[in-house]
């Protein structure tokens, strides 16, 4: 056996807890090639010692090593674009609800207030469709319908139907049949669902958001800011209701 301390043979001499047979590393290594060029340390101590043994010839490993370095280099530099691309598109969408809460809180009536969620919403928002729905008991229906298009009344019932039983603050998804009758575009893809709360002894409702583009709203997207509109949206709707002309 060689004794010059470097190589394959340096593994029959190591202390280990079993008996591994140089063909054994040999061939895990060969079928599991990334074992080595994902170590930067392995890696940079193979290219030394082949370095020594066999001078110029070792460029082959060094750019197999430089090229999987390189590799993973580009992704962590396309992870990081994507993160920032992220944390700008959140911020966006932070100013585009911020903003749409300011308008609304400017609202000096009610039916401002509701002109302002069926008109400015959806240019701040970005969407094709904007529409404020209160579960509604059928007898009110006619004297609530036809005054105010953004407003839409309907069936006691229908929130927890169009959430699925679910006890989601909001729902992003393609458009359901259910809701695609409520939204003021025909041609509409994806949707938002943002339930409302208007308090105890109160019935609910959503804000139905709705776009063209299919990958608008989707359920991998966090809905975090949208919960907070629907809360602040319900919190003002709240306000006007207690008002005795709006009872």
């Amino acid at each position: 056996m060689s004794t010059d301390g470097t190589g394959s043979e340096a593994l029959d001499r190591a202390p280990r807890r079993a008996k591994l047979g140089r063909n054994a590393v040999r061939n895990y290594i060969l079928e599991n090639p990334a074992v080595v060029l994902d170590d930067a340390e392995v890696s940079a101590k193979l290219v030394e010692l082949a370095g020594q043994r066999y001078g110029n010839n070792v460029v082959s490993l060094q750019t197999a090593v430089m090229a999987r370095m390189r590799e993973r280099l580009r992704a962590v530099e396309i992870e990081r674009e994507e993160m920032l691309d992220a944390a700008e598109a959140n911020l966006v969408s932070m100013n585009q609800v911020n903003d749409a809460i300011l308008h609304m809180l400017e609202a000096p009536s009610f039916q401002d207030f509701i002109h302002i969620v069926g008109s400015q919403f959806g240019e701040l928002l970005v969407v094709d469709s904007v529409r404020l729905c209160v579960e509604t008991p059928p007898a009110k229906d006619a004297e609530r319908a036809g005054d105010i298009g953004t407003l839409c009344p309907i069936a006691p019932g229908s929130v927890n139907a169009f959430f699925h039983g679910a006890p989601w603050g909001v729902s992003l998804r393609a458009v359901e049949e259910p809701t695609r009758a409520l939204h003021t575009d025909g041609d509409i893809e994806s949707e938002a669902l943002v339930r409302l709360d208007f308090g105890p002894g109160s019935q609910p409702g959503i804000l139905l958001f709705g776009a063209r583009d299919s990958d608008r709203f989707h359920e991998e997207q966090g809905g975090d800011l949208l919960v907070f509109l629907g809360g602040a949206v319900s919190r003002v709707m709240r306000h006007w209701l207690d008002e005795p002309e709006i009872v």
